[in-house]
């Protein structure tokens, strides 16, 4: 089955990590196509009647950039090609920011159509840094209709993804797309994790629930398992199981109109950001 990501890529060669983990996570290589994203700053003049030293450096500080960009998707394709990709899968596009990066991002997600949008270490951090302002919610809450893999210091070689699900729409979209993903992937088995806080659920109808989606995308039964944690503390279970089973990435849904889903409570509750700021090793796939 094909699938097509969007990787964004920033100008720190030491930390391409969305490409790193692409290029560790794949093995069905041949069937994945990648577009590597570098948003380049803008540096126009304010005012047309400055001196022309003024364009003159603007000019000057934009092709630098664009070498920088240029420079870093360069890289980033040896770099994949080197782990197994095949060269015309793989393709660049560099632009300079046109709305703002975030905003950026996430308008060619939708143009693209992606089945899922990569941030290494710079979209990382924007992603972080922007939670408190109106366009990140905007991102997270509206616009953002594609999954996002958010790769912090992933460690490569790692298999196998964790699955956290509850009864939420958005828990069984990520189930799916965890299915859809791990077509063709034989190395990597999936864990159903669900943490019971004593609020009475069917924790039994979820699990099942779940489980369907990923045997409809072909994932064979006997890759799946099922957890069940009892804790009230859920990021804390979370990143204890991914500690111990050493996964790639640990799958979530986030919240939408469904306001008690488990993202949804990490990002606007006490434990607000908790699982973005320490989860490491393991990238975070989130689904609305």
């Amino acid at each position: 089955m094909k699938r097509h990501l969007l990787l964004t890529v920033g100008d720190d060669l030491n930390s391409l990590y969305g490409v790193r983990f692409a290029a560790s996570f794949f093995r069905d290589k041949a069937d994945t196509s990648l577009t590597l994203f570098y948003v380049a700053p803008r540096y126009d003049a304010m005012d047309t009647r400055e001196a022309g030293l003024q364009h003159q450096m603007d000019r000057k500080m934009a092709e630098m950039y664009r070498e920088k960009g240029q420079n870093a998707l360069n890289v980033s394709v040896r770099f994949l090609c080197d782990h197994g990709f095949v060269q015309n899968r793989v393709s660049t596009k560099l632009i300079f920011k046109r709305h703002g990066t975030v905003k950026d991002i996430v308008e060619e997600g939708h143009a693209g159509l992606y089945d899922a949008v990569v941030l290494g270490r710079r979209g990382f951090t924007l992603f972080e840094g922007a939670l408190s302002n109106s366009v990140s919610r905007e991102m997270l809450e509206r616009d953002v209709d594609f999954p996002l893999w958010i790769c912090r210091r992933p460690e490569m070689g790692r298999k196998n993804i964790l699955l956290c699900v509850d009864e939420t729409e958005p828990s069984l979209r990520i189930a799916d797309h965890v299915g859809f993903i791990l077509h063709g992937e034989e190395d990597h088995n999936v864990t159903l994790m669900h943490v019971d806080s004593g609020e009475g659920k069917n924790v039994d109808a979820i699990l099942e629930q779940a489980r369907s989606k990923l045997v409809e995308n072909t994932v064979p039964p006997e890759r799946i398992t099922t957890l069940v944690k009892r804790s009230s503390k859920v990021v804390k279970a979370i990143l204890e199981e991914t500690e111990r089973g050493a996964y790639a990435a640990v799958a979530v849904g986030r919240g939408g109109s469904q306001t008690k889903s488990m993202f949804k409570k990490w990002m606007v509750g006490s434990r607000s950001t908790n699982l973005l700021e320490v989860l490491d090793k393991a990238a975070l796939w989130v689904s609305k």
